[in-house]
């Protein structure tokens, strides 16, 4: 099995750590953070691991060249940066022929087992199936009673239908139709072939524990 860390972004919450280092080498639990998501996709059976990177993505390079992980890692540098959406688009010549993968932001921590979620996707077989959670933040994604994604909260949602991203997807291939690669949110893509035709169904992890650690405050909260 195949994964994506997305790690280019600029980790603006995360300065002043972030004025001179990528969010992906940011310490969390005495060494970078890309550390930790590599050690878990690794546990649960994924043998080759796809990184995006732009911000001092010199660095992201460096560091891999200089460390082994016993795992097949593929930098992919973005000139210009392309959101979570254009980043796994851009990533396609190494994820065309996965009937699908998992992409993982870099600053997710959980508890959360992706077994479950792989499962889940192979017996109902969307665009994509996307880890979620009743807990507060500031941006919603409606669902219907199948957990059948809709849309982002709008005035008219009902509460009871709302969940928060986690930060794990799996995603079919079919994700890697012809299109322009550009700066694209990866939901902005969903909702864009939803329209044609496609679903993106919702996974609730339940009380599995989630941090975000792209916040300062989250980075020590476990030694």
């Amino acid at each position: 099995m195949k994964a994506m860390i997305l790690a280019a972004g600029f980790g603006t919450r995360l300065k002043p750590l972030t004025d001179n280092l990528p969010k992906a080498l940011v310490p969390f639990q005495n060494e970078p953070m890309v550390n930790y998501q590599i050690k878990k996709l690794k546990e649960f059976g994924f043998t080759e691991i796809i990184i995006n990177a732009h911000h001092f993505a010199n660095q992201i390079i460096d560091y891999f060249n200089q460390n082994s992980f016993g795992i097949k890692i593929n930098v992919i540098e973005e000139e210009i940066i392309l959101g979570t959406g254009g980043g796994i688009l851009n990533a396609k010549k190494y994820l065309e022929k996965e009937d699908f993968f998992l992409a993982i932001n870099v600053d997710v921590f959980t508890d959360f087992d992706f077994t479950k979620i792989i499962i889940s996707h192979k017996s109902r077989t969307p665009l994509a199936s996307v880890a979620v959670q009743k807990r507060r933040t500031v941006r919603y994604l409606e669902f219907d009673d199948n957990m059948k994604l809709l849309r982002r909260q709008n005035e008219q949602s009902q509460k009871e239908n709302l969940y928060a991203f986690n930060g794990v997807h799996i995603i079919s291939n079919k994700i890697f139709r012809e299109r322009k690669i550009e700066y694209l949110d990866i939901f902005d893509l969903y909702f864009e072939m939803m329209n044609q035709g496609e679903e993106v169904i919702g996974f609730d992890v339940e009380e599995c524990e989630f941090r975000d650690l792209g916040k300062i405050e989250a980075l020590n909260f476990l030694k």
